[in-house]
Formats: C-alpha cells, structure tokens, sequence
C-alpha cells in the first residue's frame, strides 16, 4: 500500500478553492445582513431627525409659556399696585372726611377690587381688632392674572419635560445608527479576511450587534 503525496502544485491549486467554498455562506447572508442594517440605518436617522424636530418644537413652547407666565405675573403685580394705591387714597379720604372723595375711588374699583374691599368692610375694620388689616389678604383678593400665570407656567413645565424626553428618545435612535453602521463595517470585513477563524468572529460579532440593536430600536416609541 502506497501513499500519495500531493506536489506544491496541487496544493497551491486546492487551498484557493477551499477557501473559496469556505466563503460561499458567508457572501450571501453578509450581503443580507449588510441590506438589513443599511435599511435600520436610514429608519433610525429618520426617527432620530423627527424626535429632535419634536423637541425642538416643545421647547419653543416652552419659552413661549414661560414668557406669557411671565408677562401676567408682571401686568398682575402692576394692578395689584394700583389697586392699592386707589385703597390708600379711599383710606386717606375717609381719614379726611371726605366721603365723597372715597366714594369716587371706591366706585372706580375693579369688580374683584370692590367686592374685596366690601367683604374686608363687613369684618368692621374700624372696630374689631381681629378684622384682616386690609382687602389684599389671600382670602379676599387675588392678584389679577395669577391663576393664567399658574396655568401657563404648568403648561410650561409639561411642555420642558416631553422636550427632554423627545431629546432622549433621539439620542438613542442616533445611538443605534452607531450600532448598524458597525454591523455594516463587520459585516462587509467578514467576506475580506483569509484566516477562517477571523472570518467567523467577525460575521458572529456583525450578527450580535444587529441584533442588539434591532432589540433596543423595537424598544424606542416611534
């Protein structure tokens, strides 16, 4: 029984074909995982440029609430301040004795001002010591535009958070662009390496990543 060795030149003829047999399942399922993650790419860049859209949207709603809360705030105090100037002059008429001068005041009070300023008078100020001091308590009076700046600056904070929470979902769809544009890298290099060994890890680790960032793209709110 005799052995056959095979000459440097058969071997230099079968190793190029083994190789190239080795490398036939890796092509095809390479090339459809590359399309897959070139497809996710473009999903999530899409969803990432929307989301910041929508956040970009609810912080300038934001800015305008808090700006509207602002200005009503500062038109209240302002009437607030003139309403107490008006309770002043009607304080110093009737220290004057003047009633006709505080009657003039008192009948150009706003309504809420005025109905104040009667159930402030039904405590008899004058004469019972445990009267409020005046009509601007919380009780009786509230500063024109408080409950709208309230409203508005409430509106506000809703608006500021979904901004943050949009900013955060398109983090992450921008993060997971990071991720598919590594399985295109891994997934075109696995077809390139001679060594089988690499060739395999590469594809494997393309496969795991994708799949890990499939998963977290399913997770995100569209």
């Amino acid at each position: 029984m005799s052995l056959r060795v095979k000459t440097p030149s058969e071997q230099s003829v079968s190793s190029p074909r083994e190789k190239a047999e080795k490398k036939k399942w890796v092509e095809p399922v390479a090339a459809l995982l590359m399309a897959l993650a070139t497809l996710s790419t473009a999903w999530c860049s899409y969803q990432s440029a929307a989301w910041t859209r929508q956040s970009n949207r609810l912080m300038n709603e934001f800015n305008s609430l808090e700006r509207k809360a602002g200005l009503l705030s500062l038109q209240g105090m302002q009437q607030a301040t003139i309403h107490t100037a008006m309770f002043m002059e009607v304080l110093a008429a009737k220290q004057a004795g003047n009633e006709q001068l505080a009657n003039f005041y008192v009948e150009r009070f706003p309504p809420d001002v005025r109905e104040a300023y009667d159930a402030w008078l039904a405590q008899k100020p004058f004469e019972n010591p445990n009267a409020d001091p005046h009509p601007f308590v919380p009780k009786l009076y509230e500063v024109p535009g408080t409950r709208e700046a309230a409203e508005a600056n409430a509106k506000a904070a809703s608006s500021q958070q979904e901004a943050g929470r949009a900013g955060n979902v398109s983090g992450q769809y921008l993060a997971n662009t990071v991720l598919f544009a590594t399985v295109l890298f891994f997934a075109s290099a696995s077809g390139k390496f001679e060594q089988q060994r690499v060739r395999s890890l590469a594809f494997i680790f393309a496969v795991a990543v994708f799949l890990f960032a499939l998963l977290r793209t399913a997770m995100l709110p569209l």
